[in-house]
């Protein structure tokens, strides 16, 4: 009898580990997965993101074409901007020079 007592409680600590392997898997899903309300959170940026990237095309001169994706508007926006400091280099040497003629 002694022999089925310990295959007995064998099987019981079989079971009760089991027990314990689902419960930790059930909490590493409810850890991992999100909540309905998380999912929709997610997308309200990525509709800002497409809201902002699409005034940016706005902004910047010539970026009508889509086919660079972002990577070719985030160029394009660089290169639009290092343009205008160049401008107002040009536009704060100007003034320099004539107010400098100005005042001699």
């Amino acid at each position: 009898m002694g022999g089925a007592t310990l295959e007995g409680q064998r099987k019981e600590s079989i079971w009760v580990l089991m027990r314990k392997q689902r419960a930790r898997r059930a909490l590493a899903k409810k850890i991992m997965i999100r909540p309905k309300k998380s999912l929709e959170a997610t997308r309200r940026p990525s509709r800002a993101i497409h809201k902002r990237v699409k005034t940016l095309k706005k902004l910047v001169p010539n970026t009508k074409s889509s086919s660079e994706g972002l990577e070719g508007l985030f160029m394009q926006t660089a290169d639009y901007i290092l343009a205008l400091e160049r401008k107002v280099r040009v536009m704060q040497t100007m003034v320099q020079v004539l107010t400098e003629n100005d005042c001699v």
